[in-house]
């Protein structure tokens, strides 16, 4: 039964990062908003996003919905993939005062969850998978 609730897990980080990279190339990369630096910053992502992470976290959901241990391994890959990200980003924003929500509104919001998400689910992934291998 926990193997379905990560998989579920997994699959929706999946879908959400793969989701944010059409939604990028859809509007900002066509009418951009963000200063060179947010932009060139982004643009580094979506080689490790959709490159190692979303594969990753499909396999894994795959893995443990067929109760294979390749899902284990490949949660604990997916998941380190996250935490890096996550801290990648978590450095970024702290640098560059994206934390400040009257100053950015929605989108603090946003990278604020980004952050959580990565620096929770990636943890989880990784000890879920260490543990039932």
């Amino acid at each position: 039964m926990l193997n379905i609730l990560i998989s579920i897990f997994e699959i929706l980080v999946a879908i959400g990062i793969i989701g944010f990279w059409v939604s990028f190339y859809f509007s900002e990369y066509k009418n951009r908003k963000m200063s060179e630096v947010e932009y060139k910053h982004e643009l580094s992502f979506p080689l490790p996003d959709l490159g190692w992470v979303s594969p990753n976290l499909i396999i894994a959901a795959i893995g443990l919905l067929s109760n294979q241990s390749f899902g284990y391994v490949f949660s604990i890959s997916a998941g380190g993939g996250m935490v890096f990200l996550g801290l990648i980003d978590l450095a970024f924003a702290i640098q560059n005062g994206k934390f400040n929500i009257k100053e950015h509104g929605i989108d603090a919001y946003m990278t604020i969850a980004i952050v959580v998400l990565m620096l929770v689910l990636g943890p989880l992934f990784i000890a879920y998978g260490g543990l039932n291998l």
